[in-house]
């Protein structure tokens, strides 16, 4: 599936030790949320055992061997460097550089990278992250206001964007890209209604969602093409 993609400049404020800490949890892609050092990290937190939760996030990343973001590990060398650690401040700043000359691009805040080769990557990214943007995308589209019109309502973004499915006051999206004869709807991914609250779709809804795009498609003569 091709993501949505709004990434934005985290804002500098100066976080606790704690805060950082519990920051980079609340932000860490699902993928690592069942690796043992992360339910480490965790449990740490609970008891207020602030460099042993440090600790688990450093193990982590050396575990997987994958490339955390900057960000990441700045957060974890200032509160090491908060906590009077310098060996491991120093350890943190050392990945900032690795990241640099290994992937040779900038890992955005609650992303991690794997490397495959020079020229294959693969990327982790923070369910949360993803709800921000998706809230934020939502309000550019003025999404609340169709969810009292019936039907199917396109918003393009350049290339990409979204179909809007309304019905019966709920709301289900559909992300669509322009391919060379029209438009490629991501339909496999659409698990649920999206608005007014999260709830799972039916095998009866998607076929009903299935239709009516089909039937807009033919009313508005726009060429659709489904991914499964």
């Amino acid at each position: 599936m091709k993501l949505f993609n709004f990434i934005k400049r985290q804002p500098k404020i100066d976080f606790s030790s704690e805060e950082t800490i519990r920051r980079l949890v609340d932000y860490m892609p699902k993928f690592y949320r069942t690796h043992r050092q992360f339910i480490n990290c965790v449990e740490f937190l609970e008891n207020r055992e602030w460099d042993l939760a440090l600790d688990s996030l450093i193990e982590l990343a050396d575990e997987t061997e994958h490339y955390f973001s900057e960000d990441f590990w700045r957060g974890l060398a200032d509160s090491a460097e908060k906590m009077n650690l310098t060996d491991k401040a120093n350890y943190c700043r050392k990945q900032i550089k690795r990241n640099a000359e290994d992937i040779k691009s900038t890992t955005p805040f609650g992303w991690t990278t794997i490397k495959f080769d020079d020229t294959h990557f693969q990327h982790h990214i923070s369910e949360k992250l993803k709800e921000e943007w998706a809230t934020d995308r939502r309000e550019k589209d003025k999404v609340q206001e169709l969810l009292t019109k019936e039907g199917v309502h396109l918003k393009s973004h350049g290339r990409s964007g979204f179909l809007y499915i309304t019905d019966n006051g709920r709301n289900a999206e559909v992300e669509f890209e322009l391919g060379m004869n029209g438009l490629i709807l991501y339909f496999s991914s659409l698990k649920n209604w999206s608005l007014p609250t999260k709830q799972t779709l039916t095998v009866d809804d998607k076929q009903k969602v299935r239709n009516d795009i089909i039937n807009w498609a033919t009313k508005t003569k726009n060429a659709i093409e489904f991914d499964d």
